[in-house]
């Protein structure tokens, strides 16, 4: 049974832009998985928002769907969709504004997030999710309003390993349930198991495909200098001695007895399952942590404080939308140029270097996620910090993006720059020096069993 079908659809978001959806066809059936791949900024989303019935703009052709039919939709930043404070509340959210009966809305909250494999109290304040866990959260939220279709933007990328080997249980279970799931994706390989459909966007159009391999399959990228030999490493720029941390009134989330340094040059991959304490750790190096512990760590030889770094540190969250907040992109990257009294032609200069120079009067807002953590990276790269903090920062990046974002950090890297970047899987790059591990709440060198 056809639950909705596009014919000849076609869609873009001013009349003076390019399409980005044209004359597009597509049929999805009851206990399908579809698949969308596609190059970052392609439409994926868009696509995806259009098929939940979102999209407030007018598009061209036709759209039919099954009468009364249900969608969820889980977007690549999930935070953007909760509404409550609690794991609880924000589920029965949508179950109260359907009228559901108080005495039935406990038993489907506490369902929906068993069939999402997440096991949370019900008073969790999402404040204290890490980016993986939301996107799980919003998985369960969805489920709970039992929809017909329910549509994932790039969950392998806001999932760690485990966590996607518990989704696809979740999914397998809602397809024989009859459920239509509609994937997008860059990394469709890891979901092959359940996908029955494979297709392909680009330059506006869908056409049939087959499975792609991950975007970050460690594609390597031309080398500023032998990164073997890491020969320019320098001086600790930031030094931890031994510590516990954790949020303030909350248990310890992890130890690291051993402590840990970063020198000038190197590039260190920090990487640990969601909700591990990554973000937490990143944040508490920048300084815009506002702990009552103090920890015994100094970055540029004075303790994290916020502000008092100017140019010389980094930070780029997992979120880079909260992070543009100007009118075009050139403006976004000349922001903090001009705020340090910096060369304003940087901007341009790195736009043009990247092969961006496209994007340079687009708002933000508008760009694919993956754009936006590109154009968040080089915003920071132009200032060229001797202390650079990533977290999660090749998130939604296809094959192309992905190697952009590499040459920016071996250039910066070349220049002395220390950097930390957060992942939730080892990535074996020629350009990293060292791993850091965050495991079972325990916070080491190198790679933790």
């Amino acid at each position: 049974m056809k639950l909705i079908t596009l014919e000849g659809v076609s869609f873009n978001y001013g009349s003076q832009l390019s399409a980005v959806l044209l004359d597009i066809n597509l049929t999805i059936g009851v206990g399908q998985c579809h698949c969308v791949s596609g190059p970052t900024g392609s439409g994926k989303s868009s696509l995806l928002n259009l098929l939940a019935g979102v999209l407030n703009r007018p598009h061209e052709g036709e759209i039919w769907r099954f009468p009364k039919l249900m969608t969820g939709l889980v977007t690549q930043d999930p935070q953007k969709q909760l509404l409550r404070k609690t794991v609880g509340a924000e589920i029965s959210f949508a179950l109260e504004a359907f009228g559901i009966p108080a005495e039935q809305i406990l038993s489907k909250v506490q369902l929906a997030l068993r069939r999402a494999g997440l096991y949370l109290r019900l008073d969790t304040q999402l404040n204290t999710l890490s980016v993986g866990q939301t996107y799980r959260l919003m998985i369960a939220a969805q489920l709970a309003c039992e929809p017909h279709l329910l549509l994932l933007d790039e969950p392998w990328a806001q999932l760690d390993d485990h966590g996607v080997s518990e989704l696809l249980v979740v999914l397998g279970n809602l397809l024989q349930e009859g459920m239509a799931l509609v994937l997008v994706e860059h990394n469709s390989l890891a979901f092959a198991g359940i996908i029955q459909h494979y297709w392909q966007l680009g330059a506006g159009k869908l056409s049939e495909g087959i499975y792609t391999v991950s975007e970050a399959a460690q594609i390597e990228t031309p080398t500023w200098r032998d990164q073997a030999k890491f020969e320019h490493i320098g001086k600790v720029l930031i030094n931890a001695e031994s510590f516990e941390f954790g949020f303030d009134g909350c248990p310890v989330l992890f130890t690291c007895p051993q402590g840990f340094k970063l020198k000038a040059g190197e590039i260190v991959t920090l990487v640990g399952e969601n909700g591990s304490g990554k973000t937490g750790l990143l944040k508490g190096l920048a300084g815009v942590l506002n702990l009552k512990q103090r920890l015994p760590i100094k970055v540029l030889g004075r303790r994290p404080k916020l502000g008092v770094y100017g140019a010389d540190l980094g930070l780029l969250i997992q979120r880079p939308s909260r992070q543009l907040f100007e009118i075009s992109v050139l403006a976004e990257m000349q922001f903090s140029l001009t705020r340090f009294k910096l060369p304003k032609e940087r901007a341009a200069q790195m736009l043009e270097e990247l092969g961006l120079s496209d994007l340079a009067e687009l708002p933000p807002y508008k760009l694919s996620h993956g754009q936006q953590h590109l154009i968040a990276l080089a915003s920071l790269a132009c200032l060229q910090p001797k202390v650079l903090l990533l977290d999660d920062p090749l998130a939604g990046m296809d094959k192309h993006y992905y190697d952009k974002a590499w040459y920016l950090l071996q250039y910066l890297s070349s220049q002395g720059c220390a950097i930390l970047l957060s992942s939730h899987r080892c990535i074996t790059h020629s350009a990293v020096s060292r791993q850091l591990s965050l495991h079972n709440g325990l916070l080491a060198e190198g790679v933790i069993e």
